[in-house]
């Protein structure tokens, strides 16, 4: 009877606490190689939002200055494709900053100017184009 007791301390396991998804999304994106990769990324995504930034510019929405010449004739795919690759820059951008806070949370980095700045660049690049100062 009593090797039954020591056999059932010995074979129940202590119940470990679940990590929530959220938890452990916020190790994963803790990690350094999580931040450098998504600011990299980042970097990429603007490059591409400044290289198709003629496409919505005042040559795209004034025509080429030529008699006659009006609006590009795809001038609303343009700035729909504009505007979803800037949504995509601004969301990897938070994404990258945000994994740059958690890590200097966890282990005192430094703060995250380059990326920080750069955020703010794009932020001020939606503004521009939501008020249209991107066609003047």
């Amino acid at each position: 009877m009593e090797n039954v007791r020591l056999m059932n301390k010995e074979t129940k396991q202590k119940s470990v606490p679940v990590e929530s998804g959220a938890e452990a999304l916020r190790k994963l994106l803790a990690a350094p190689a999580a931040g450098q990769a998504l600011s990299v990324l980042f970097g990429l995504l603007f490059l591409f939002q400044c290289m198709i930034l003629p496409l919505v510019g005042k040559a795209a929405v004034g025509g080429s200055g030529s008699p006659g010449a009006g609006p590009a004739a795809t001038l609303w795919k343009n700035q729909a494709f504009f505007l979803a690759t800037l949504l995509l820059t601004l969301a990897t951008g938070g994404a990258a900053f945000y994994a740059k806070w958690l890590r200097r949370q966890a282990d005192g980095s430094p703060f995250p100017k380059f990326t920080a700045g750069l955020l703010a660049l794009a932020l001020a690049l939606l503004l521009a184009f939501a008020t249209g100062l991107l066609g003047i």
